[in-house]
């Protein structure tokens, strides 16, 4: 089934908006995935497609905030029944500043592609509503090191400007282009780094650089810098676990083959559904399943990754060690360690990350899960843990776990191995189904305790650090 064909399941003719999934509960209607289907309608253009598409974006319109000197001008409501934000709103809690982005482009797409087939007092309110949006993102002043808003928001200046005629506007789009050049340009990576939901976003916002910008300047950086992140992900992808090493900035979850990821959308147009990365039964009731709703926009734009990135995703290119610096100040380094039947991911910030949020996966550990051909178990420090680690070229992870520091935050790991059990765990050997691992550390470790709730949980007892520096740890692992 297409995302299109699936997003007809969820549209409700008496809300004019689609349905939201289950994954989405309790909230009952989506006002940004009703725009992204109305791409798909225009792109389908089957016999009542137009008009719904017309009847879609007239509603996405009419949730729009106008409220000049508000921090939530120019965006939109996330679901039909939010209300208007208070003056002391709080950003994400009462509104999403990211909808004048993610909305605002695919307005501009349905303009670029479609125009001549709107009317022209819609057209006229589309040309409206990204006047606000515009006005609205730059009060916020989007940082160039918040990547994939920062992309987005680069061309909605540069691409309203140019159909407004106002240059200050353009060159407000060019300036924040070249600043997100020059961040990645540092290193050659983004500073949000390896996440398989918001590299899908980067995907896009580079391709409509590249392919849709009127500036020069953003199409030449666009296809620079898409070329290299489509390198770095096939450095990093197997296609027979159809997961791509960690460690991530940010992740939804731990099996691409488990929830709807952008990234995974992206490789299914890039290999043309070849070991696409994505829940085997489509969306359904699959986590993040809206995001499934990014699919049409994706697919308007034709990113086609080099030959040799192609060849990459779509068979297992041998086993690799890769190394990145992500950011120089501070310091982050990310290791991978891709094996035939398992895959590593560590990060080594030097210390100086104060928050472990739990979207942050520092250290992320997958195989292949026994009797399977692509199914995957895996392993990551819980969320919140504050460790720092990297993996050597022989697949041995050197794990620095910030006890002194943290106290009341134990070495605390989670993993997804079904049939394992707590007695399958001891200080030193982990007996999991498919992988073997051997823990040391020179500071001792003879007290583990482990439970399982679905997912088996272990967690070794703090350990008296020598000093500020942490407790090292090592672990080798052994696949089956």
């Amino acid at each position: 089934m297409t995302a299109t064909a699936w997003m007809d399941t969820l549209w409700d003719p008496g809300a004019r908006l689609l349905r939201a999934p289950a994954s989405l509960a309790p909230h009952t209607h989506m006002v940004r995935e009703t725009i992204w289907y109305a791409v798909g309608l225009l792109t389908r253009a089957g016999t009542s497609d137009r008009a719904r598409a017309v009847e879609a974006v007239e509603r996405v319109l009419a949730h729009q905030f106008t409220l000049p000197g508000h921090v939530a001008h120019g965006t939109w409501r996330r679901w039909p029944d939010e209300q208007d934000p208070a003056p002391d709103a709080a950003e994400w809690r009462d509104y999403d500043p990211n909808w004048r982005e993610f909305i605002g482009t695919a307005l501009l797409l349905v303009l670029h592609e479609f125009e001549p087939d709107l009317p022209a007092a819609l057209v006229a309110r589309i040309d409206d509503a990204l006047t606000l949006a515009t006005a609205g993102s730059r009060q916020r002043g989007v940082s160039a090191h918040y990547t994939n808003i920062a992309l987005m928001a680069a061309y909605l200046y540069d691409a309203v400007g140019d159909r407004h005629g106002r240059a200050e506007l353009r060159g407000a789009g060019e300036l924040l282009a070249t600043e997100v050049h020059t961040v990645w340009a540092r290193t050659g990576a983004f500073p949000e780094f390896n996440s398989p939901t918001y590299y899908g976003v980067d995907l896009f916002g580079l391709a409509l650089w590249r392919g849709l910008a009127p500036s020069p300047v953003l199409r030449g950086l666009g296809a620079v810098m898409e070329r290299r992140l489509w390198e770095e992900i096939a450095a990093r992808y197997h296609p027979d676990l159809r997961n791509i090493a960690g460690p991530y900035d940010r992740t939804y979850g731990m099996d691409l083959q488990r929830y709807v990821s952008l990234l995974g959308l992206w490789i299914q147009l890039a290999t043309r559904g070849a070991q696409a990365p994505l829940p085997a039964g489509g969306p359904g009731a699959a986590d993040h399943a809206h995001d499934w709703c990014f699919a049409p926009c994706f697919a308007l734009l034709a990113s086609t990754p080099p030959a040799d990135v192609t060849a990459r995703l779509t068979a297992f290119s041998g086993r690799r060690h890769v190394a990145t610096t992500v950011t120089t100040a501070p310091r982050r380094v990310a290791t991978s360690w891709i094996g035939e039947r398992h895959l590593i991911g560590a990060q080594d910030a030097g210390g100086s990350h104060d928050e472990w949020d739990d979207q942050s996966c520092p250290v992320a550990v997958h195989w292949r899960a026994p009797g399977t051909s692509h199914g995957v178990h895996w392993l990551r420090a819980a969320p919140g843990t504050p460790v720092d680690a990297t993996v050597d070229r022989e697949g041995t992870l050197r794990l620095t776990h910030y006890a002194r520091r943290n106290p009341g935050r134990p070495l605390r790991f989670v993993a997804y191995a079904p049939r394992s059990a707590p007695d399958d765990v001891t200080a030193g050997h982990w007996r999991l189904p498919g992988l073997t691992v051997r823990v040391e550390s020179a500071a001792g470790i003879d007290a583990v305790t482990a439970h399982s709730d679905g997912l088996l949980h272990i967690t070794y007892a703090p350990v008296d650090a020598p000093h500020e520096g942490g407790t090292e740890f090592l672990l080798r692992f052994t696949p089956a």
